[in-house]
């Protein structure tokens, strides 16, 4: 009941909060109503760069609260849905891979054939969208998530459950092609704004997921349908929705007028105050070296997210006594607050920079992530587990951000943010192995049994909190 109500509390907020409103597919505008506005953004369904196409701006045309373009509805609708499904399947497969006679051993099998394929799939699938535009490939993104739910409801096997979350995983690349329309259309100030609302849409999808099997299998339940039909059902009802969404994109998509812009008009038009193509100028070494320091601290903060969910599960009943419905409750707070932190994530990055907000959510996660392990009295243990996932939230999105900033040029921008996907797919093949043997090893522990995971994460977490402050000392050297 917890959960619920938490969920509901959620939706909520992420409906009634203004800056999400303008990313709604409701009263969608054409591109030549934003180019009649003064400075605006030109969209396309290929490879296009941002442009303002008016002169100088009077103190009265600029917005207090700056508001996204509503043409990105579409890209966070296709977003949401494609983590709908995934929400779906992670609360939900273990359970019926072993109804369907699975070891735990196939249970991993079947998470990590996603997360190969996502690690292996993700770069070449933005890479796709730098030839035929970042809208196509979304819709390929749906159609192979669409697919993947069709081959687990119908398969009936567990070796079908994993061909299918690993067609799943082929095709997760909606979050990576999403943030680089994103950075492709909207001026640098607006980096921020427009990531923090793609990872809202996924966080939000994460949160739906779940629920929404529960309620369709009661429903479906309700309705006289078999017991061992009803989630190959929901899967069926979520392939649905995904050619919905896609269909809907793809209509809209048409609809739209379209205008290319090219290289030599953005680079001609830099003189005249507009958005310069190249505009980041940090030297090679220097991104050699931003790049692979961004994914670490991906890969540390990807390594406290599998603490926080799976290797937490064991520790929390163990240790807490925690029930599944408090387990519940707990992850549905958690997912709550990850997704009002997304909608707060721009006013901090406003306030404090990009680099101070990467730091300051790594800071969080150390200090919550080493915190929940050790202290165990309520309600100071579940505070600190919510400032560990607050803090996965920030540090995600800022990585994200200061990955597109670091960037020279849209194909590199790309690359790199499909990169970091990748990475964080890699990082859940290895993470989860290690760390539950580390939590089996802690276990017989004297003073703070289990913790061993947690405070090594933790360690790892101050270690890299640093290099955001270096690479922003760097770049200062640079210009």
């Amino acid at each position: 009941m917890i959960s619920k109500v938490l969920l509901v509390a959620a939706l909520l907020a992420a409906a009634s909060t203004p800056s999400a409103t303008s990313l709604s597919t409701s009263g969608l505008i054409s591109v030549s109503r934003l180019r009649r506005q003064g400075p605006a953004i030109a969209l396309s369904d290929r490879p296009t760069t941002l442009v303002p196409c008016g002169g100088a701006v009077s103190s009265s045309d600029l917005s207090p609260a700056p508001r996204l373009p509503r043409e990105l509805g579409p890209i966070t609708l296709g977003v949401f849905s494609q983590m709908l499904g995934e929400g779906i399947a992670l609360s939900s497969l273990a359970l019926y891979l072993t109804r369907l006679g699975a070891t735990p051993v196939t249970v991993g099998l079947a998470i990590s054939c996603f997360s190969v394929a996502q690690m292996t799939c993700a770069p070449l699938l933005v890479g796709l969208s730098n030839r035929l535009g970042r809208p196509p490939v979304l819709r390929i993104c749906l159609a192979g998530a669409a697919a993947s739910s069709l081959l687990i409801a119908f398969s009936g096997s567990a070796a079908g459950v994993i061909a299918g979350r690993t067609l799943a995983g082929v095709f997760a690349a909606c979050v990576p092609v999403a943030q680089a329309g994103v950075t492709d259309v909207l001026p640098k100030e607006l980096t921020a704004l427009g990531l923090s609302r793609v990872s809202a849409a996924a966080q939000l999808g994460v949160v739906v997921g779940p629920a929404a099997s529960a309620l369709l299998q009661e429903g479906f339940a309700a309705v006289g349908l078999h017991p061992d039909k009803c989630l190959p059902a929901v899967f069926v009802m979520n392939a649905v929705f995904a050619v919905g969404v896609l269909i809907a994109m793809a209509l809209y998509d048409q609809q739209t007028p379209h205008e290319s812009v090219t290289e030599e008009i953005v680079e001609r038009q830099s003189s005249d105050g507009s958005v310069a193509l190249n505009e980041e100028s940090t030297d090679m070494g220097i991104l050699r070296l931003t790049q692979p320091m961004l994914r670490t601290i991906t890969v540390v903060v990807g390594w406290t997210a599998i603490l926080s969910n799976s290797i937490y599960g064991l520790f929390a009943p163990r240790f807490l006594g925690f029930a599944q419905p408090q387990l519940s409750a707990t992850y549905s707070a958690a997912a709550a607050l990850m997704v009002a932190t997304q909608m707060a994530f721009p006013r901090l990055v406003a306030s404090i920079g990009e680099h101070r907000a990467c730091t300051l959510g790594i800071l969080s996660v150390g200090t919550g992530i080493g915190g929940l392990s050790l202290v165990r009295v309520q309600p100071f243990h579940s505070l600190l587990y919510l400032l560990n996932r607050a803090g996965a939230a920030v540090a995600d999105t800022a990585t994200a951000a200061l990955v597109a900033r670091s960037s020279q040029g849209r194909e590199a921008r790309s690359r790199n943010l499909a990169l970091l996907t990748s990475t964080r797919a890699a990082a859940r093949i290895v993470s989860p192995l290690v760390s539950s043997t580390l939590f089996q090893m802690s276990c017989g522990g004297a003073r703070v049994p289990g913790a061993l995971p947690f405070v090594l994460a933790a360690s790892c977490a101050m270690a890299v909190a640093p290099l955001p402050s270096l690479l922003k000392r760097a770049e200062r050297k640079a210009e």
